[in-house]
């Protein structure tokens, strides 16, 4: 979406709150206070609610004339999670074979910089260092829109609730999966990144659902 104008803006600025959970899963929007807490109108607020259910990150319920925090059913995460991994799947042959030394380091730094955030209590920044690494290898393969596409359900798949307890023995597992698919891309081996990928985004939806569900 590259149109810059008010109400994209706030639609930006209302996914951002919805990815630091600022407003979560199920919370109902008051339009009046969300518009004065973002310092504009209720409009743009309006037209940013509507895009957000068209894409739907929002319910609204028009008995209600009421927008809430979509809130994702085990079925919907399921799908998502299965595409998540279909992309990762698809960009890695172009992935391996667009790799450099240069890039290489890129995605060993993205690994280190997630490594680090374990002993830092801020959930938004290990999302963030986490989708940093995945979409490194997903980025190498030179498609914008295939980057976007990932980006996009990365987003929706962690976007159900707080992960409040993303630490111990799961964030230890998660570093040592991204190392086996650092070792893969090192190897230019893409069955091993293949089974890496998938062990990972396995071991994943696993502790996610043991969260949720």
């Amino acid at each position: 979406m590259p149109d810059q104008s008010l109400e994209y803006k706030v639609y930006q600025q209302i996914k951002d709150m919805m990815l630091n959970f600022d407003i979560v899963p199920g919370q109902r929007i008051v339009i009046t206070e969300l518009a004065e807490k973002l310092g504009v109108s209720r409009t743009p607020v309006k037209m940013a609610l509507i895009m957000l259910s068209k894409e739907g990150f929002v319910d609204y319920a028009p008995r209600q004339s009421c927008y809430t925090i979509h809130q994702y059913s085990k079925e919907e995460l399921d799908s998502l999670h299965d595409f998540r991994v279909l992309l990762e799947l698809g960009a890695l042959p172009k992935s391996i074979e667009n790799l450099t030394p240069a890039k290489m380091k890129e995605l060993e730094k993205k690994a280190q910089d997630f490594k680090r955030a374990g002993d830092i209590d801020k959930r938004e920044l290990r999302f963030m260092l986490d989708l940093s690494f995945h979409s490194c290898f997903v980025d190498l393969a030179g498609s914008p829109y295939l980057s976007e596409a990932y980006r996009e359900v990365y987003q929706r798949f962690f976007m159900r609730r707080r992960i409040s307890n993303f630490f111990g023995d799961r964030y230890t597992h998660a570093f040592a999966e991204h190392e086996e698919i650092l070792e893969a891309f090192r190897q230019r081996d893409a069955e091993r990144a293949k089974r890496a990928i998938c062990t990972h985004a396995a071991a994943t939806k696993e502790f996610v659902d043991s969260i949720y569900f």
